[in-house]
């Protein structure tokens, strides 16, 4: 029991630590302020936010179609601006940016202001392509996968045991893929700030000069050079001098990842604690090969080792626990994120591999092991099968944490339906959290718009929320993050009427629904607009 419980306290802490994702750079205030209405043109646009930010893209949509402000990684400030052009005519104006804040993460938004009279409508703005999102989803799980069987089989050969020659090959292996994956998570990053257009890009050298602005060229780099140290030590033949290249090798590869995500913003005990964790990790998931080979190689001479790993287990899972604990304390919002949105739902999926997880290794502590020290002529293929089926599980798990890092966990999972009315514009329905959700969009087309939103039980009554915020978005023209709240206009309605929806196509639109004090639902809607 005692070497169960801190499996099942790691399991809660694969959880917790999932919350690197939870907040990225936030715009302060603005000059023009978000909504304002003036009666001159401005003449210069300037965004604060939170933290000191890399500008890499600022746009001006209105009546004149759309007007690049600046484009290219500039000068990290918690202020960017840029001029505007002069004597702007009078309409609705979206000034949408795209920067990487201190962490890492691309962030895009909008603020909308007006200039004398109700908007015009405007053309759309050229769309940006999402390959890049997905390619830095994959080479992330592939630093993963490369990162705990390298760092982690140098450190079971310092603390354990030595592996044997064959997995020592494969952990280079590991080690290597690693390296590989950090290199081109640069390039990738790199692309993404260009937004450029497919990934033909990494051939070229303005990418990876523009990579050099983001923090992911300190982590990748970090990394690269801490697997380099790694695979050259599981090389080597196993002397203190071998031991001990591996280990600092480890150190800084953990370390390396502590350089992007929230710890980066952080101080040094949040970087720390993201050190630890991938440490202690890599060590608990890193060992899965080399217990595997030995106990393919001799089942009874394998159990002093098996013995020695759990030995060091405990503590080693208990200090996995802590700083996951520690780091969901620094940044977890609370429980009600789980509920409606894409993140959350990759969470519980997440959630349920630890709990498989968990009934392996509860086999394996009740069955599997006490039966190999026994002497039974099988237990030890049933304990390697069990080791490999919980090898499945944990890259299962790494891919969820790789998708989930560049997922934001405001983003919704339920998509709404439209239909057309004759005259009442569009419609749209969708359900979260046990309501009904429509909006209703009024005339649905380029300009000022009335919104109206219901709330409804299934037993057919309207739910009184507490409050309703409306982001409206348009991914494909670059246009995000413009948040108003919802008036109620009675119980279970609300409703919103302005000039946000400046410019045709489809737009996103995300309801944040306060259900109660400490509860809230998002409902995701697809909009059309027309010209």
């Amino acid at each position: 029991m005692r070497r169960l419980l801190p499996l099942l306290l790691s399991c809660g802490l694969w959880l917790a630590s999932l919350s690197g994702a939870w907040a990225h750079a936030a715009l302060l205030g603005s000059e023009p302020a978000d909504g304002a209405s003036l009666a001159q043109p401005p003449g210069r646009l300037v965004l604060r936010f939170d933290e000191a930010v890399t500008p890499l893209d600022l746009r001006l949509a209105g009546p004149g179609g759309v007007t690049v402000l600046s484009h290219g990684a500039g000068k990290d400030s918690d202020a960017i601006g840029a001029a505007l052009p002069p004597r702007l005519p009078p309409g609705t104006y979206l000034a949408s940016f795209r920067i990487i804040s201190a962490d890492g993460h691309p962030v895009s938004g909008a603020i909308a202001f007006g200039i004398g009279m109700a908007p015009e409508r405007t053309a759309v703005a050229p769309a940006e392509g999402r390959i890049w999102i997905g390619a830095a989803e994959i080479l992330r799980f592939a630093l993963y996968l490369g990162f705990m069987p390298g760092a982690g089989g140098a450190l079971f050969r310092a603390f354990v045991a030595p592996p044997p020659p064959a997995m020592l090959r494969w952990m280079q292996a590991g080690a290597c893929a690693g390296i590989l994956a950090a290199v081109l998570g640069i390039g990738v990053q790199g692309g993404t700030m260009l937004a450029a257009p497919g990934l033909g890009a990494l051939l070229q050298v303005e990418t990876w000069i523009a990579a050099r602005a983001s923090t992911v060229f300190a982590r990748d780099a970090a990394v690269a050079l801490g697997l380099a140290l790694v695979a050259i030590a599981l090389g080597g033949q196993g002397n203190r001098l071998s031991r001990a290249l591996g280990l600092a090798g480890a150190v800084l590869a953990a370390g390396g990842l502590s350089l992007s995500g929230h710890a980066a913003t952080g101080d040094l005990p949040a970087r720390f604690l993201l050190t630890l964790h991938a440490l202690t990790a890599a060590f608990w998931l890193g060992a899965f090969l080399p217990l595997w080979a030995l106990l393919r190689h001799d089942g009874t001479a394998a159990l002093p080792v098996v013995r020695r790993f759990a030995a060091i287990a405990v503590p080693a899972v208990a200090l996995l626990l802590l700083s996951g604990v520690a780091q969901a304390a620094l940044h977890l919002p609370g429980p009600s994120a789980l509920l409606g949105t894409t993140y959350g739902t990759l969470l519980l999926a997440k959630a349920g591999g630890a709990l498989l997880l968990l009934a392996l290794a509860g086999l394996n502590h009740r069955r599997l092991t006490p039966s190999l020290a026994l002497g039974d002529p099988s237990a030890p293929a049933f304990l390697r099968r069990s080791i490999m089926a919980e090898a499945g599980l944990a890259a299962l798990v790494l891919a969820a944490t790789a998708v989930l890092s560049m997922t934001s966990p405001h983003q919704a999972g339920a998509q709404g339906h439209h239909h057309a009315g004759p005259q009442d514009g569009v419609t749209v329905a969708t359900e979260v959290a046990g309501l009904s959700v429509t909006l209703q969009a009024r005339p649905a087309r380029a300009g000022r718009n009335r919104l109206d939103l219901w709330l409804v039980r299934p037993d057919g009554s309207a739910f009184a929320a507490k409050e309703v915020w409306l982001e409206l978005s348009q991914p494909e023209a670059g246009i995000a993050g413009i948040r108003r709240p919802m008036r109620e206009a009675a119980p279970g309605r609300f409703m919103l009427e302005g000039p946000e929806l400046a410019l045709p196509g489809r737009w996103t639109l995300r309801a944040e629904i306060l259900l109660s004090d400490f509860d809230q639902a998002d409902a995701v809607i697809s909009l059309p607009v027309a010209p």
